[in-house]
């Protein structure tokens, strides 16, 4: 895939930077020896090659962080920032499907960035912890905790910075979106470098081999995590797909209300998880649908009352499926909730106003929309415009009135 010019003008801006830091580093400091170098660099580019790939957006994470925090209370700025550096550059990780991934046949750009991103943080933080009191080849407690925070920090920004670069998407969003996913592994693994370079100061390069065992089984348990959590994502896309087979003039649908009901959740300005739950609940809104005829989802006119009062289950029907899955149960009400009318006339419990979840609200409008500008059996697609005049006549009534305003709002831009 092609870079934008946005994300070639931020490569370029992080090679340059991570040029010049280099060079500054080089200058004013040293390295204790060539044994070390040759050593914290051999321990960078193998766990930088036990690279654990992430499920949703192109980025892998390693323990390779632990590495760079005991390089930098033993040797200072100029081993870490090398043997990080080097780390990046000569890792080869398996990648399923790919095989062993490298400089060779990496293509140039990402090859730049990884080691660009690795020398910045690196350097930085070390510098860092330098001019805040730390001392080279002795543990310093504060120093230590405030660059173990500030790498996180500035990891998470480098990467949320290309990906919005290179998607469009909002930086915020990116940026809590890698916070959350990284945080506490990134605390755990760091303080594994910590335990390392103690091992190190106190005992020597066999220490550190002893220590390096517990550092790879914290990446094997967070290797099962991630399964686990694609297992997840696997299961909601499979949950959808059957969806779609029971009602194909829903196909695309559930995509499409995700990314609408996101935009409003973010522009209302809802926590992470908040957004979060609504992004799964989009995608499962319908799952109820598997419970009702094939004869009465693929009517080709209009629905008697008896066929309607069968379809008015789907929410409750949906939610008793999700409430039984436990990683599922947040969105519960989202899902059961999402034909309620702001006028407590929807159902099927007939919440009004502020009893409906907030969450179930912007799903009512996403949903409502995508159904509106999208062709069925028994009528053309609204235009855009069309169906914004259809939300505002029935804001207060059938939709919650601010969210109809900002929904619109933000369409419009």
């Amino acid at each position: 895939m092609s870079l934008n010019v946005k994300s070639k003008s931020y490569i370029a801006f992080l090679a340059i930077t991570a040029t010049l830091i280099y060079i500054y580093i080089v200058i004013n400091y040293s390295i204790p020896n060539i044994w070390m170098l040759i050593f914290w660099s051999g321990l960078a580019i193998t766990v930088e090659s036990l690279l654990i790939p992430m499920p949703s957006n192109n980025v892998g994470v390693s323990v390779g962080y632990a590495i760079n925090i005991a390089s930098i209370i033993v040797g200072g700025p100029l081993l870490a920032t090398t043997s990080a550096g080097l780390g990046f550059l000569l890792r080869a990780p398996k990648i399923t499907g790919r095989g062993y991934v490298h400089i060779l046949n990496l293509p140039p750009h990402k090859s730049v960035f990884n080691v660009s991103q690795s020398i910045i943080v690196t350097a930085f933080i070390s510098l860092t912890y330098v001019w805040i009191g730390g001392e080279i080849g002795k543990f310093s407690i504060f120093p230590t905790l405030v660059i173990l925070l500030l790498g996180i920090i500035l990891n998470t920004t480098i990467i949320s910075g290309y990906l919005t670069s290179s998607t469009g998407q909002k930086f915020h969003v990116v940026w809590i979106n890698n916070v959350k996913g990284m945080i506490t592994s990134a605390v755990a693994v760091g303080t594994m470098g910590i335990i390392i370079a103690l091992a190190f100061i106190g005992y020597g390069y066999g220490a550190v081999i002893l220590f390096f065992g517990p550092l790879l089984l914290a990446r094997y348990s967070f290797k099962l995590y991630i399964e686990m959590r694609n297992l997840y994502l696997s299961t909601i896309q499979a949950l959808n797909k059957t969806v779609e087979a029971k009602d194909p003039y829903t196909s695309g649908h559930a995509n499409r209300v995700e990314k609408f009901a996101v935009e409003l959740a973010e522009a209302y300005h809802l926590p992470f998880e908040s957004v979060q739950n609504i992004k799964t609940a989009s995608i499962l809104h319908d799952i109820g649908k598997i419970g009702i005829n094939d004869s009465i989802l693929n009517k080709a006119t209009r629905l008697s009352q008896e066929e309607f009062h069968e379809i008015m289950r789907h929410p409750s029907i949906g939610a008793d499926i999700i409430s039984k899955v436990d990683f599922l149960k947040d969105i519960t009400t989202i899902v059961k909730h999402h034909h309620e009318r702001f006028d407590g006339k929807g159902y099927p419990d007939g919440l009004h106003g502020d009893e409906i979840p907030i969450e179930a609200a912007i799903l009512t409008i996403a949903d409502s929309y995508d159904a509106m500008t999208s062709d069925r059996p028994y009528r053309k697609a609204l235009t855009q415009e069309e169906a914004f005049e259809e939300l505002k006549r029935n804001a207060g009534t059938q939709f919650h009135p601010q969210l109809v305003e900002t929904f619109i709002s933000i369409m419009n831009h």
